[in-house]
């Protein structure tokens, strides 16, 4: 039994509580607040990194990665007895073509083929036909069809412009962009020269004073809404003393590669160096970021580093191995490529949209960006393995992926000629452009 003064206690006890919870109910009743509406999920939820050293005007536009070409451009150069219906069959467009475009434009000679016309074709990617042909005469006008929803339109007697072909020369100076710029070589063939040395030199580190180049290119009759465009035929770098030369030919299948004096292929299984150089050469805001330094680890490891948010891509075709992420060396990336050979790029902020273990990737394609630190830098660390051991990145010769055929090889030897005398400022007499074909 409870003595009276702990029940009084217990009964005031009581009564506080029961006047704390009414009035908690009361105030729950009068002040409750309205319900906020549930908010949207945001419909992109990785977010890629500014670079360090971007303008201000850059920051409201995201950089996205560079969509593949909607039209192929396929120039071929004609000789005496070639027949449009032959070149249509050989180029496997429909046989119709021929006689289409031979109504469609009556003044273009299609019938009396001379030797060195060209023909320019704009192919759609979607199915590899023609949406616009150019024609030119070695010596007269040029004839352009373009197809339209009733058939081809033809438009003749153009005056071919900027036909000839035209040399400039540069020194190396602050950066790789404002040399070319200086040179008077054309901003669309700035990223298209350092793609074409790519394998063997690297531009995001190895330019110094005394550096220097020259390039021989000519106009392509070709309308765009990008403005001009060009054709780089040759081009020649000296980098530290050494010289690398690249001349462009244009096999029996069409297709149009660039080669050494040899008449070797310049593209190899990896390029120099897995740093993006587009993103540090070919756009002018970009000018400013230095060059990226190389520093050489043991077990032939190399730390590239650059600006965060500096894009990284493949140094060879492959499938992704592995994607891992931990605290000392933040995500890793790892590739397999054919020969034996294994790629792996650590310290990296994120890894390309989509990018599994599994995905194909091609060389060049962008797979990632700088952005774990280490030691207070921003570093790329790179290892290449060769059956599971390290491979020595810095020295590997890696093989080329094909040479000018033997039976072509006297007129490529003739191209490379006149391309080599151009690119010193002195055209061999009686020569032009048009020798730069292997095609029969």
């Amino acid at each position: 039994m409870f003595s009276p003064k702990r029940r009084f206690r217990g009964r005031h006890l009581f009564i506080i509580l029961l006047i704390l919870g009414t009035g908690f109910g009361i105030y729950r009743k009068l002040y409750r607040p309205k319900a906020s509406p549930p908010q949207q999920r945001p419909a992109i939820e990785a977010v890629v990194s500014k670079p360090i050293g971007s303008p201000p005007q850059m920051a409201a536009t995201a950089h996205k990665p560079d969509a593949p070409d909607t039209f192929e451009i396929r120039r071929l150069v004609l000789h005496s007895g070639d027949t449009l219906a032959g070149i249509v069959a050989t180029s496997g467009m429909p046989g119709s073509y021929s006689d289409d475009w031979r109504k469609a434009c009556t003044s273009a000679p299609f019938d009396r083929i001379h030797e060195g016309d060209e023909l320019i074709l704009i192919l759609s990617r979607a199915d590899a036909l023609p949406v616009e042909v150019v024609y030119l005469e070695s010596d007269g006008p040029s004839y352009r069809l373009r197809k339209n929803s009733t058939g081809w339109e033809c438009r003749s007697g153009e005056t071919p412009a900027g036909r000839s072909g035209k040399t400039v020369r540069s020194a190396w100076s602050e950066t790789f962009y404002d040399s070319c710029i200086a040179g008077g070589l054309p901003t669309p063939l700035i990223s298209n020269l350092a793609d074409i040395f790519s394998y063997d030199i690297d531009f995001t580190s190895d330019l110094k004073d005394g550096d220097y180049f020259s390039a021989f290119f000519q106009e392509a009759p070709i309308p765009s809404s990008e403005g001009k465009q060009f054709l780089l035929l040759a081009a020649e770098m000296s980098v530290s003393g050494k010289v690398y030369q690249a001349f462009g030919f244009q096999l029996p299948d069409g297709s149009w590669d660039y080669f050494d004096a040899r008449g070797a292929s310049l593209k190899r299984a990896f390029l120099k160096s897995p740093i993006h150089h587009r993103q540090l050469l070919s756009s002018k805001e970009c000018r400013n970021i230095k060059p990226v330094l190389k520093i050489y680890r043991p077990r032939f490891a190399i730390d590239y580093v650059a600006p965060r948010g500096t894009e990284v891509c493949a140094v060879g075709d492959g499938v992704v191995s592995g994607v891992r992420k931990n605290a000392s060396r933040g995500l890793s990336l790892t590739i397999r490529h054919r020969g034996g050979y294994t790629s792996w790029y650590g310290n990296l902020s994120s890894c390309s949209r989509g990018l599994t273990r599994g995905s194909p990737v091609s060389q060049a394609e962008v797979i990632g960006s700088i952005g774990a630190a280490k030691g207070g830098k921003f570093c790329l660390n790179f290892h290449l393995y060769k059956d599971g051991k390290p491979a020595n990145f810095r020295t590997a010769e890696f093989t080329r992926s094909k040479s000018v055929p033997k039976t072509i090889v006297s007129e490529f030897e003739k191209s490379r000629d006149f391309c080599s005398a151009a690119l010193h400022g002195e055209p061999p007499d009686g020569q032009n452009h048009e020798l730069m074909s292997g095609r029969d």
